[in-house]
């Protein structure tokens, strides 16, 4: 009884294997996309010290000039402190510097759910010990799609244009874990030789749409740039920033 059933199954583990195996199609041409991206971000919150509620702004934007930031702290009864400095993508993180001489100089917005821990290397706290959490006013951030075009070529190359990548670039393509993955290396810093001109690597994470099987959606995107000790030997840890799209983009066969 039991052969039989283990015979009654095995076409049928035939039939989901090469259902499974045609549903891996490999990607051919060039699809076309974009990506939204915050390009002008509004975080508030308030911090409480001696019993006062001072508020708090901080304000990071993408701009043709760089990664701009701004902070305004409002302190009860007293004028504004205002700050302008330059942000950049941590590991999980984002990182806020001023060069004004002032200190902290160097300030961390790290998600938390959906608000956000602002922090500095001196733990920032309110007078009851919890952390200083901003939220994003959603109402006067903004956003703005940025393209991304992928080509598909033979034996495993990729061209990649939008999406972080000014020009097209040459990369690879190969599947990783039911993942169509992407990976392309911008080239190093112009007129920088040594660790500090090392290339980020950029990694994009695709799969196939559910409802339209000629269209991709986008997964995730890795940002990867290696470390280097002060000696300029190369460290054992990677500077790593990942974002996941809750809202996949999708790219169409063009």
């Amino acid at each position: 009884m039991f052969a039989e059933i283990k015979f009654a199954q095995f076409p049928v583990f035939l039939t989901l294997l090469a259902f499974g195996s045609c549903s891996k199609q490999d990607p051919e041409g060039t699809y076309e996309g974009s990506i939204k991206d915050w390009a002008h971000e509004v975080f508030e919150g308030t911090l409480i010290a001696d019993g006062k509620t001072n508020r708090l702004q901080v304000i990071l934007k993408q701009t043709p000039d760089g990664m701009l930031a701004e902070m305004k702290f409002s302190p009860s009864g007293k004028e504004d402190i205002l700050r302008g400095g330059k942000w950049e993508e941590g590991d999980g993180k984002r990182i806020i510097r001023f060069s004004d001489g002032k200190q902290p100089s160097e300030y961390f917005l790290i998600k938390r759910g959906a608000r956000f821990a602002f922090q500095s290397k001196n733990e920032i706290t309110n007078d009851d010990g919890s952390l200083v959490l901003l939220m994003r006013n959603e109402g006067l951030s903004r956003k703005t799609a940025y393209p991304l075009r992928i080509t598909f070529e033979g034996e495993g190359n990729a061209m990649v244009s939008g999406g972080a990548v000014a020009q097209d670039l040459p990369g690879e393509w190969k599947w990783s874990s039911g993942d169509i993955l992407v990976k392309v290396t911008l080239p190093g810093e112009e007129g920088v030789e040594g660790p500090t001109g090392q290339p980020e690597v950029y990694k994009y994470y695709l799969n196939w749409a559910d409802d339209l099987p000629d269209e991709l959606e986008l997964d995730k995107m890795v940002v990867l740039k290696h470390i280097f000790n002060k000696d300029r030997t190369k460290s054992r840890q990677n500077w790593i920033s990942s974002l996941k799209f809750t809202e996949r983009p999708r790219l169409k066969q063009n």
